[in-house]
């Protein structure tokens, strides 16, 4: 499995019991982790037993801290290094659960810098290894580099889960190749279907999950194989050749829900790996990400607590 993260961020959480604007005020505790959403998803994977080869677009001043630290955490990671300054994200994670996030922009690529990137981290891919792609594309890179991408992984063989913003998701599905597996979120999954960009709510809507099936259906008919809508606390829907269906939410503890969907992919497609069939991977990724949300890490997760978690869905699953 191949974990591809063109626009890394240094996640920096910041704990306090309220955000005040306006004040100047002191914090409870700071955190930094290297972070993307593909780093996050290849943490789900471990989360899962398989180790991800993890390959960012790393602009080079704050390289060194990203990549030793993400080393010292385990992760098997490379870098295609371009000039710039690695973006940072402000996470501010409340008492009362409230999360403000502040996204960093991420250094301007060349062309050339996108292909030598795509050359380097698909190097070696073996047969029907899958590749995941996950989050945003850094200033610089257009629309195109996600049908390059789609079609350079069918090119040398491998199979392409992406998880990107609307437009992007949108370019990719209009491609002459398409991804094997896409998981949006439910705003984006409706915003892709509609030709119409909103914005995403905090909030889940009491009909999300019946929505979330009927997008669920309406993006496969777009000729993608698998694809998952995932609709927050509410749970998430999945359509595939073998049919379709929904998971209901489980309640966790949250500490910080950056990352889960992230985790949820990586545990996913690491079952896939691992042969497990896709309504079953589904609920492994599902596990993943409600373990993942119990962490501040974004994306890690407590093995164990995968499969105290997994235990639950399937038990639910059956009695339902």
């Amino acid at each position: 499995m191949r974990a591809i993260c063109p626009n890394p961020t240094i996640d920096r959480l910041v704990l306090l019991d309220e955000l005040v604007p306006g004040r100047v005020d002191r914090v409870r505790q700071n955190q930094a982790h290297p972070a993307g959403k593909s780093v996050s998803a290849a943490r789900g994977a471990r989360a899962n037993g398989v180790q991800a080869d993890v390959r960012v677009l790393l602009p080079e001043q704050g390289s060194g801290w990203y990549l030793a630290t993400a080393v010292e955490e385990g992760l098997r990671i490379g870098a295609t290094l371009v000039p710039g300054t690695v973006r940072e994200s402000i996470i501010l994670l409340e008492d009362s659960g409230r999360v403000s996030v502040l996204n960093g922009t991420g250094a301007e690529v060349s062309a050339d810098a996108w292909t030598d990137f795509l050359t380097e981290s698909l190097t070696r891919l073996e047969p029907e290894e899958w590749v995941v792609c996950s989050g945003s594309f850094p200033p610089g890179v257009g629309l195109s580099a996600v049908t390059s991408l789609a079609a350079r992984v069918a090119e040398v063989g491998g199979r392409l889960a992406l998880d990107t913003g609307p437009g992007w998701l949108s370019a990719a599905l209009a491609g002459l190749v398409k991804p094997e597996l896409i998981s949006p979120n439910l705003a984006e999954a409706e915003s892709i279907l509609s030709g119409q960009i909103a914005p995403e709510p905090t909030s889940v809507d009491a009909d999300a999950l019946d929505r979330a099936a009927a997008a669920a259906d309406g993006l496969r008919a777009l000729g993608v194989r698998w694809v998952v809508v995932t609709a927050g606390s509410a749970g998430l829907a999945w359509s595939g050749p073998d049919g379709s269906g929904t998971l209901t939410g489980l309640v966790v503890e949250v500490r910080n829900p950056i990352g889960a969907g992230d985790a949820f992919l990586g545990g996913l497609v690491a079952r896939l790996e691992q042969g497990v069939r896709f309504a079953e991977a589904v609920g492994w990724g599902m596990a993943t990400s409600s373990a993942a949300i119990e962490q501040f890490r974004p994306g890690a997760a407590d093995p164990a607590r995968v499969q105290l978690h997994h235990q639950a869905i399937e038990t639910a699953r059956v009695g339902a």
